[in-house]
């Protein structure tokens, strides 16, 4: 059946684009007000039929169309008369249909290809609105677990936020008729809320929240139109020019900022305007979307650096919780993990309880098309987290807050690894941090490759140019191809002249993927090589520096920064915080054949026993 449904959707679509498309041009038999491009003619037929299946629901309970439209309130794409009633599909079918439909579709696009109008699998509409449905097992679980941290009564408020097609909604309406007695049909109508900017998606979550009322009436299908909402929850209405409403203080019957639960897998998406095309329709309203949401004064943690939907939805869902409401949510691991989050991870950890996190890695695959490692996190809003419980695997224990403060600073990290891996931390954090040796200079590449590549030469100079690409876990690999013009040290401060420049110095890459196994490279660069910003580099003396190539090539510290590393690159600051042990304690002449035998070496200096060195080989 759902097969059905999506091959007559693809017929549609290829009927509303004409049975011929010109490169470019859509066949002329098309109506002249349709639009031309692919992607808004599959929208609008997706709609359509989206509607035309609801439409044949109400039907088959023998609700009227005027009485249907009470439960959409979203307007139409076309003309109620245009709608084809789908007479194959059985009524009690169409809320789990309309669901399998729409995810199918955010999970595809239609392009033209060898003269045919074809449906691809697609990330580009995940990409585009951040929508990355949940499966039901895990729905259930933050569900099932957020309630029983809370005393559950009949008036009870629960909002699903950023509800998508209704996965929470129907976990909620399951668990509180399940374990608290409460009946569908009331729970929908009294203690249910549910948005989401994605109309299709409103209307499928409020099609299911129909489908559990014991008799359909207006007043029943007023009542899901004002608790299931078709809004931009990230905004309060009116103070953002746009098409679709923000939220108001009317809006839920007023339960806004009230709300005793809230359960979410909030939108994925990294704002990020293209400067290039900041001038078309999208750029400029990504651009003004980050403008309001900078100086709207309704976030004051979640908008250091680059934006990102999740954080913004985390930090409005706090404020529409009541004091020692609780929230369950599913989101990127990177909240725990990465620096541009540590504002607002502050904020849930010494303003908030935050009581479990659980860990998905990549390989978990919680979502259709999706490869990202998540969290789960319960949290109740006020009192300080003291402790936490993590859950890594089958594992369970508890971490203090003041542990973490020690490992990980200001910036408070909480890298969601085993019990053993938290013991090895533990050892670690005796030790003082790179930046806190006044003799170590760690910094980035001196030569801009595009600002200063006028000074890039392909004619031979003393001075070789050396880019990340090029340093291997041997050496430098590559020829010697590329030189710099001696007027590129006129450019360069005093410092570097007399601290970095005409000596050998440590390097390694500036970008290093982050599956690798070994992301730390460090390798001696020759005393006349110029380093392009695609290397980080430490300078020293010598002998210090010999230590440190020993340490910072050793499994344990490569591992050590792998545990807060989020992303592709090798930061210096990232850099800074890695623990060395007193480096009296380091033979700068120690010979080594092998890896392990490095990795036994530096492991006995930091106090590991031969399990934890095993445990943090590559």
């Amino acid at each position: 059946m759902t097969q059905r449904i999506i091959d007559f959707e693809n017929r549609k679509v290829k009927e509303a684009c004409g049975e011929t498309v010109g490169v470019g041009l859509f066949a002329p038999n098309m109506p002249p007000d349709m639009p031309k491009d692919m992607e808004t003619i599959s929208s609008l037929v997706h709609r359509s039929l989206i509607e035309d299946m609801i439409f044949t629901f109400f039907v088959s309970k023998g609700i009227g169309v005027e009485e249907a439209e009470k439960l959409l309130g979203l307007g139409f794409v076309m003309a109620k008369e245009t709608h084809e009633f789908i007479d194959w599909i059985a009524g009690n079918d169409i809320p789990s249909l309309c669901e399998c439909l729409h995810v199918s579709y955010l999970n595809s696009s239609f392009i033209y290809r060898n003269n045919k109008v074809e449906r691809i699998r697609s990330k580009s509409n995940l990409i585009e609105t951040g929508a990355v449905y949940t499966q039901t097992s895990i729905t259930d679980e933050i569900v099932y677990n957020t309630l029983e941290h809370y005393n559950v009564y009949d008036d009870i408020c629960i909002l699903d936020f950023a509800c998508g097609t209704g996965r929470f909604y129907d976990s909620i309406v399951k668990c509180l008729h399940e374990k608290y007695g409460m009946q569908p049909n009331d729970s929908v109508l009294k203690n249910i809320c549910a948005v989401d900017i994605d109309v299709n998606a409103v209307n499928i979550t409020r099609l299911k929240a129909v489908s559990y009322l014991d008799r359909i009436c207006a007043d029943s299908l007023e009542a899901v139109s004002k608790r299931v909402l078709w809004r931009n929850a990230l905004m309060d209405d009116g103070m953002f020019s746009d098409s679709l409403k923000g939220l108001s203080f009317q809006d839920f019957g007023g339960c806004m900022e009230k709300f005793d639960i809230i359960v979410s897998n909030p939108p994925y998406l990294v704002l990020k305007p293209n400067k290039k095309k900041i001038a078309d329709e999208k750029g400029n309203r990504l651009m003004q979307m980050v403008n309001y949401f900078r100086k709207s004064g309704l976030y004051n943690h979640s908008i250091e650096g680059m934006l990102n939907l999740y954080q913004l939805s985390i930090e409005r869902m706090l404020g529409f919780l009541k004091p020692d409401g609780m929230m369950g949510i599913i989101c990127p691991s990177t909240l725990f993990a990465d620096v541009s989050a540590s504002k607002l991870r502050k904020h849930l950890l010494l303003k908030n309880t935050i009581l479990t996190i659980k860990s998905f890695s990549e390989a978990a695959q919680l979502f259709e098309n999706v490869t990202q490692a998540s969290n789960i996190f319960y949290m109740r809003k006020g009192g300080k987290t003291d402790k936490i419980e993590i859950a890594v695997g089958v594992e369970r224990f508890e971490v203090e807050i003041s542990l973490i403060k020690q490992l990980f600073g200001n910036n408070m990290e909480i890298p969601l690894i085993s019990k053993q891996g938290w013991n090895v931390l533990k050892k670690l954090s005796f030790c003082q941090p790179l930046r806190s040796y006044h003799n170590i200079r760690n910094r980035r590449g001196e030569l801009d490759l595009t600002l200063s590549k006028q000074y890039i030469t392909k004619e031979i100079t003393p001075y070789r140019l050396v880019r990340g690409n090029m340093i291997g876990a041997d050496g430098i690999k590559g020829g010697s191809q590329e030189f710099v013009q001696e007027d590129f040290l006129k450019t360069r401060s005093n410092d570097y002249i007399t601290k970095d420049f005409n000596k050998r110095r440590l390097i390694c890459q500036q970008i290093s993927n982050g599956g690798q196994g070994r992301r730390l490279k460090f390798v001696f660069c020759g005393a006349s090589d110029i380093l392009g910003n695609s290397c980080n580099y430490i300078s020293s003396d010598y002998s210090t520096l010999q230590k440190l190539y020993l340490l910072l090539n050793s499994s344990l510290l490569n591992w050590r920064f792998k545990v807060t590393s989020s992303n592709n690159h090798i930061n210096n600051y990232e850099l800074d915080e890695l623990p060395l042990v007193n480096l009296d304690l380091v033979d700068d002449k120690f010979e080594y054949t092998s890896q392990e035998k490095l990795d036994a070496y530096i492991g006995s200096l930091y106090g590991l026993s031969a399990e934890e060195i095993r445990y943090v080989a590559v």
